[in-house]
C-alpha cells in the first residue's frame, strides 16, 4: 500500500508540473486556436484519457527502477537520458517533419517536448528515492558499462529493417483502407506512394522515415541496457515499455489528429515498436546476461 500511494504521488506530481508548464510556453497562433477548439468540445472522459501517458510513463519508470542493478545519480542519468530522447523529443522531432501537414510551424513539435522534459526532471529524483533498491551497488562494473560495439551497429541496422518492413506492410494492409485515414494524409508523397503514385516516395519518406525510427530509437536505448541484469523477460519488457511509451499517447485526446487518425497511428506504433522492443530485447540480451 505504501509504494501504491507512492506512485500515485510520482503520477500527481508528473500530471501538476506538465500542466503548468505546458500553460506558459509561447506556441504558436496556429497551434493555440486548435488546441482551444479541442477544449471547448472537451469532457470529463477524454480530460482523464490525458492522464493515461502519464500513468504509462511513471509505471515505465517504476518497472526500470525496481529491476535495475544500480541506483542513485548513474540510474537517475541513464533513465532520464533515455526517457526524454525516445519518449519526447525523437518523436516530436519526427512531428516537426511533418509540420505543414497541420498547418503549423515546426518548432511548436518541438516545444511539445519541454513539458515532458521538466515533468521528468521533476518526478524521476522522487521515484528513484522511493523505488530504488537499497541492497545494489552506486556503481556499474567495468564489465558492465556500454561499450559500443561494430556488431551493436548490425543488430541495431536489422532493427531499423525490421521496423520499416512492418510499417509499410501495416500501412499497405490497413491504414490506406482507412477513408479518414487516407484523406487526411492524401497531399503527403508517402501515402501517394502507397498508391503506387509516387515511386520516389516509397524511399523517402515512405521507406527511410520508419527505418530512420528504428535505428534511431536502437541507439538510444543502449545508455539503458546494462541496467537490468535480472532476466532475459524484465531486460525485455523494460526496452518494450520505454519504445511503447510514444504509441500510448497517442492514446489521449490530440487537437492534431482526427479520432480514427490517432488510434490508426497509435496501432501502428504500438505493432512496430513492440516488435522492435522485442527484438532488441532478444539480440541484445546475450550482450549483458
Amino acid at each position: 500500500m505504501a509504494n501504491f500511494l507512492k506512485f500515485i504521488l510520482c503520477v500527481l506530481v508528473y500530471s501538476i508540473v506538465y500542466m503548468l508548464v505546458i500553460g506558459l510556453i509561447p506556441f504558436s497562433p496556429a497551434f493555440t486556436e486548435i488546441t482551444r477548439e479541442v477544449s471547448e468540445t472537451q469532457t470529463t472522459a477524454s480530460t482523464l484519457m490525458m492522464l493515461l501517458p502519464i500513468i504509462w510513463n511513471c509505471f515505465t519508470a517504476y518497472f526500470i527502477i525496481r529491476n535495475a542493478n544500480v541506483k542513485g545519480k548513474k540510474l537517475f542519468r541513464s533513465l532520464m537520458f533515455v526517457m526524454f530522447f525516445i519518449v519526447y523529443f525523437f518523436p516530436q522531432a519526427l512531428g516537426a517533419e511533418a509540420a505543414d501537414v497541420h498547418g503549423m510551424p515546426w518548432h511548436d513539435f518541438i516545444l511539445l517536448s519541454i513539458p515532458g522534459l521538466i515533468s521528468l526532471l521533476a518526478t524521476l529524483p522522487l521515484m528513484v528515492k522511493f523505488f530504488q533498491n537499497k541492497n545494489v551497488a552506486d556503481v556499474i562494473g567495468e564489465h558492465e558499462k556500454l561499450k559500443f560495439k561494430q556488431r551493436y551497429a548490425i543488430k541495431i541496422g536489422l532493427g531499423g529493417l525490421l521496423l520499416a518492413g512492418i510499417y509499410i506492410l501495416f500501412l499497405l494492409t490497413v491504414q490506406r483502407n482507412v477513408a479518414e485515414y487516407r484523406v487526411f494524409y492524401q497531399d503527403t508523397a508517402w501515402m501517394q506512394a502507397a498508391h503506387g503514385e509516387n515511386w520516389p516516395g516509397f524511399f523517402y519518406p515512405l521507406f527511410s522515415i520508419p527505418f530512420f525510427r528504428g535505428i534511431i530509437n536502437g541507439v538510444l536505448i543502449l545508455p539503458l541496457l546494462p541496467l537490468i541484469k535480472k532476466s532475459k523477460l524484465v531486460f525485455t519488457t523494460a526496452i518494450c515499455l520505454v519504445f511503447l511509451a510514444p504509441a500510448i499517447a497517442f492514446g489521449a485526446p490530440n487537437p492534431l489528429f482526427p479520432d480514427t487518425v490517432r488510434l490508426m497511428l497509435m496501432a501502428s506504433m504500438i505493432i512496430t515498436m513492440l516488435s522492435l522492443g522485442i527484438f532488441t530485447g532478444k539480440v541484445m540480451w546475450k550482450e549483458y546476461a
